[in-house]
């Protein structure tokens, strides 16, 4: 994340716009944004101004008569930028008519249905299609959905963070990033500096970020030290004296998600990262994806990227509860007279077990490291969620239908890319009736 001492020379000053660095979206006219939450309001507001209008932006939600064809967002200096939206829309068809490139913004659990949603519209040409977050074995997934000669990114890092302020009309970067990863499949490093860059940046404060690194393989998606270990821990610590009823008084959990994060949650976290720290090290070993070396220990990990927002460093608890960046997320919570039960409905828990911590016992199996947190958390949420992966510690639940796994069928390498001679098979498995069991 841009540092708060670096934003902080920018306040006041009214900096000419950067220059960007060659063209701006030569193979991009019009640009479809699939949903309204906080990444969609401000990629909205953006697009226009950062192409000097070259590219048309169309806008897919649930609810088009909330949103302005000029959304707003504002930058940590004060200033705002104002966007130009072509088309607001809740109809598919209408918001995929003639477009060069596809951003799914929503949650990663339902990127599968969409994806099989929009399937029949792209490939009809070659649209570009990729998630402003990735996680999971999302690359897998768009190649049994649209074919071997997709043209597919995903981003390892939302661009900003970011909030909505008003719905449909304005938005906040909270703080820009220095820098961001990409994974691709048919696109390529110049692509993706010409044509998707120049849509995330913050350039009308000064800059040129963030700037967006191609990654060589898919493992640090995949591996990712982030949601996936940082949610399951925290849930289950918020709400482990759960049983059934709305919790109240001192069992009431913490308004806050991430503050004053208690010692055991961070000490089943810190069990989790090394759980997947180990996954990894294992599967490099036995595949050699170099996209493994730039997965770092969560702790490095957050001391890189927030280490000047951080308060307390002294244990992985303190780092997570006192990181001004995450301080102001809600628990997501059911409210009653009672007191509050936990929502499993919410992303926090649908994204981050099926998507997240099942993804990674899939693998930890098949290179035989220990995965006992993992599938700790993974039994006691999935209780929450009414759903069922887990059964005698196997994947073998009747829900894994939904997700995308490594099967024990399924060569090693489809982790971290897609060798030539594999792809054949897996359009092959497109039909089947459990896609992604294990």
């Amino acid at each position: 994340m841009q540092r708060i001492g670096v934003l902080s020379a920018h306040v006041g000053a009214a900096p000419a716009p950067a220059a960007p660095p060659g063209p701006v979206c030569p193979d991009v006219k019009v640009v479809t944004i699939l949903g309204g939450g906080n990444s969609g309001h401000v990629t909205a507001a953006l697009v226009h101004e950062n192409t000097g209008g070259r590219v048309q932006v169309k806008l897919l939600t649930q609810t088009p008569e909330l949103w302005t064809k000029t959304p707003e967002v504002s930058f940590p200096d004060g200033s705002k930028q104002v966007g130009k939206v072509a088309v607001v829309t809740s109809r598919l068809a209408e918001a995929l008519e003639d477009t060069d490139l596809v951003i799914w913004t929503g949650p990663v659990n339902q990127t599968k249905p969409m994806f099989e949603a929009i399937a029949p519209y792209i490939n009809k040409k070659p649209v570009a299609v990729g998630t402003i977050f990735a996680q999971g074995l999302c690359h897998i997934l768009a190649l049994r959905t649209f074919g071997p000669q997709v043209r597919f990114f995903a981003l390892r890092n939302i661009p900003w963070l970011c909030r909505v302020v008003t719905k449909g009309s304005a938005s906040a970067i909270v703080g820009p990033k220095k820098s961001i990863e990409v994974c691709t499949m048919n696109l390529g490093a110049e692509w993706i500096t010409q044509n998707l860059e120049p849509l995330f940046v913050v350039q009308k404060i000064g800059l040129w970020e963030p700037t967006i690194a191609l990654c060589p393989d898919f493992t640090p998606i995949v591996f990712n030290p982030a949601n996936q270990i940082i949610h399951p821990a925290r849930y289950w610590g918020l709400f482990r004296q759960y049983q059934g009823k709305p919790l109240a008084g001192r069992h009431k959990p913490n308004q806050w998600l991430y503050r004053d994060m208690d010692e055991m949650s961070g000490q089943i976290l810190q069990g989790l990262d090394d759980e997947l720290q180990m996954c990894k090290d294992a599967y490099y070993n036995a595949v050699g994806a170099v996209g493994c070396q730039r997965v770092l220990p969560l702790r490095d990990r957050l001391l890189d990227q927030y280490g000047d927002q951080i308060h307390d460093k002294s244990t992985l608890a303190k780092m997570v509860g006192t990181n001004t960046a995450y301080s102001m997320a809600k628990t997501p919570v059911i409210e009653s007279p009672d007191g509050v039960s936990p929502n499993a409905k919410h992303r926090v828990v649908q994204d981050d077990i099926g998507w997240g911590l099942c993804v990674l016992i899939s693998i930890a199996e098949r290179v035989r490291t220990p995965c006992t947190l993992m599938k700790m958390l993974v039994v006691w949420h999935q209780e929450l969620m009414g759903k069922q992966y887990l059964v005698n510690g196997e994947l073998v639940g009747r829900d894994c239908r939904d997700l995308v796994l490594l099967k024990p069928t399924d060569p090693l390498e489809l982790v971290a890319y897609l060798p030539d001679q594999v792809v054949q098979l897996l359009v092959e498995q497109a039909d089947e009736d459990r896609i992604g069991n294990p």
